[in-house]
């Protein structure tokens, strides 16, 4: 059986090998990317007795299943992977293609299908492996479940892995009932697949502080432990179950800046999460690294293991290839990101749209061969595809007389006033509601004219939130919309119920809360208050504030609660009848709050 060498012992043979003159020409790069045109082929060393694997990893998709800007999109993948499948074929090799998760959140079609649009271009991919990310948790309960699968607030996640034709795995991601990591169905800490004749172990692990960066309604009950002691265990059970190679998935990062010579970390975050994984790990234990989660890229050894990432958004893919040899054990060659590009400029980078790059090596190349997209990968998309665009048409019964504009960087907005009194109508004793400003996290888009249908309103607020019921005094409530204001990069967030008024006199703008009539909230006044879940999450953490819902998994999705209250009102609706009077009373037009400043000092 073949077995691995310790990786120290190879230091020299992998600088021999990334650090010669195939790696420098093939790092043409444009700001960070590497010439779309020029990549080493194959080794042509390879005999009958060395078996070389490449390993691709893509990470952090979030849903961008589509090209933009001549850059990614699954189908143009397909294109290079089948190139490079086509070169490991013709020396006896094999392509293992990774990815280490957050996967499926963030493109609005692929939210509206909850992930399951990219499960079916995986498939058809031939991805062997996913590492769970943290925002694999955002979809919560399947949208159509009924009964107790609707309770279950990890149905979404679930419901994807049982698609997949590969497995999704999570060593780290503890389940607080039994004390194990999670096993649900098709869900496992680790795996083995084969390539070319060798058994491949390889062990996923999420960010230690991932489950605190997405919903938590959605995340009850899970717990997260270190990696290096999950690596370990997966990895050593892996080695005896006859591994001949472990490789790790990590949906944990780190980033450089310079990609010629690996084993230069001097344009690297050297304190980095990644870093500090393999700098745990038993020396010769794990023989690769495939990162995410950070959104930036890796092609260096650390620690005697070479570590790839490819940034973000499907625009580049990560690859290393290990070669194994008979009698000589392991090398690994690393390459900087490979661009996915559509078509390539003079200069070697990815042409964006509408550019006219030259005649000569317009079209990708990859191993030798053209580049040209993957029409299977589209037609395994389509029939999830045709469901998203049929619920998207669905009419919602209400006709929109102007376009209700979501005014990004104002103070208040239709956009912003309509989901605020949706939330107060959907907890039926609210007093008020504190929306979403229009800025990150919050409302992404505003409402165009016209007979409304169910795909405007997903944009503006594609997110898995849900109502959450708070009990606060109104010296809470003001306090909060302070911080609020304080924190600025949420945007100002939208009220129904009551008024703001701001004074900007002093070294800080000074809040009154008001009932519409103009009397004031009383500071001692006892409050029902609805707010999406993130909010309350927050406001608690800021003060001791109730949570009156029993169980958020029952609570309504805000995108849900707005439909139906669109839905029951019906008929025509005009912006101007959510904006007078203003929600929002500030003196000269806001100006005093047009930045959000950071610098505000408010009381605890």
């Amino acid at each position: 059986m073949l077995r691995t060498v310790d990786m120290t012992d190879l230091a020299s043979l992998r600088r021999w090998l990334v650090g010669g003159t195939a790696l420098v020409a093939a790092c043409a790069l444009l700001a960070g990317w590497v010439s779309a045109g020029q990549h080493p082929g194959p080794d042509p060393g390879a005999t009958a007795g060395r078996v070389t694997l490449s390993i691709v990893g893509t990470t952090d998709l979030h849903g961008r299943v589509f090209p933009r800007d001549g850059h990614g999109g699954v189908a143009l993948l397909g294109g290079y992977l089948r190139n490079l499948r086509a070169a490991r074929a013709a020396d006896g090799g094999a392509v293992l293609l990774l990815d280490a998760g957050d996967t499926f959140q963030g493109g609005v079609t692929s939210d509206i299908s909850e992930g399951l649009l990219v499960v079916d271009a995986y498939n058809a991919l031939g991805y062997d492996a996913l590492a769970i990310g943290n925002h694999e948790f955002e979809y919560g309960a399947v949208d159509t479940a009924t009964g107790p699968e609707a309770t279950d607030m990890r149905g979404a996640l679930k419901a994807a892995a049982a698609r997949a034709r590969f497995p999704f795995l999570a060593a780290n991601v503890i389940d607080n009932v039994t004390g194990r990591p999670v096993a649900w169905p098709n869900v496992r800490p680790s795996a083995i697949v084969g390539a070319a004749g060798l058994r491949v172990g390889i062990v996923g692990v999420m960010t230690y502080d991932g489950l605190t960066r997405t919903l938590a309604a959605n995340v009850g009950g899970l717990d997260t432990t270190a990696l290096a002691p999950a690596v370990e265990r997966e990895a050593r059970d892996l080695r005896r179950r006859g591994a001949d190679l472990v490789l790790v998935l990590a949906h944990a990062g780190g980033e450089c800046a310079r990609f010629d010579d690996p084993a230069d970390l001097t344009s690297c975050d050297d304190n980095s999460e990644i870093f500090r994984l393999a700098r745990r790990l038993p020396v010769g234990l794990v023989d690769g690294i495939v990162a995410g989660h950070s959104h930036r890229a890796l092609a260096h050894e650390v620690a005697g293991i070479p570590i790839v990432q490819a940034w973000s958004w499907g625009r580049s893919f990560a690859r290393l290839d290990l070669t194994v040899e008979r009698g000589a054990g392991v090398s690994a060659r690393l390459f900087p990101p490979q661009a996915v590009c559509a078509a390539v400029a003079s200069d070697g980078s990815c042409a964006t749209e509408g550019a006219e790059p030259s005649y000569e090596g317009a079209e990708p190349s990859y191993e030798g061969a053209p580049v040209r997209p993957d029409a299977s990968i589209v037609a395994a998309m389509q029939p999830e595809l045709d469901r998203v665009n049929r619920w998207r048409a669905e009419p919602l019964g209400i006709t929109l007389e102007s376009r209700f504009a979501r005014n990004r960087d104002g103070v208040e907005s239709p956009v912003g006033n309509l989901f605020a009194d949706a939330m107060r109508a959907a907890v039926p004793d609210a007093d008020l509601a504190i929306g979403m400003g229009a800025r990150r996290g919050g409302l992404r888009a505003g409402l165009p004219a016209g007979p409304l249908t169910r795909g405007p309103l997903y944009d503006v607020f594609p997110f898995d939130n849900r109502i959450a019921t708070l009990v606060m005094t109104g010296a809470e409530v003001q306090r909060a919309l302070a911080r609020q204001l304080a924190r600025g990069w949420g945007g100002i967030p939208s009220v129904s119920g009551v008024r703001v008024r701001v004074a900007c006199d002093g070294p800080r703008p000074e809040l009154e809360v008001v009932w519409p009539s103009g009397a004031p909230v009383a500071p001692t006044e006892t409050l029902v208050v609805a707010a999406t879940d993130f909010f309350a999450a927050r406001a608690s953490r800021d003060a001791p504030v109730t949570r009156r819902e029993a169980s958020l998994a029952m609570a309504p999705l805000v995108r849900d609660a707005v439909a139906n209250w669109l839905s029951a009102r019906g008929g025509r609706l005009r912006a101007a009848d959510l904006m007078t009077p203003p929600r929002w009373e500030l003196p000269g037009g806001g100006t005093c709050l047009a930045a959000n400043r950071r610098d505000w000092r408010w009381p605890a």
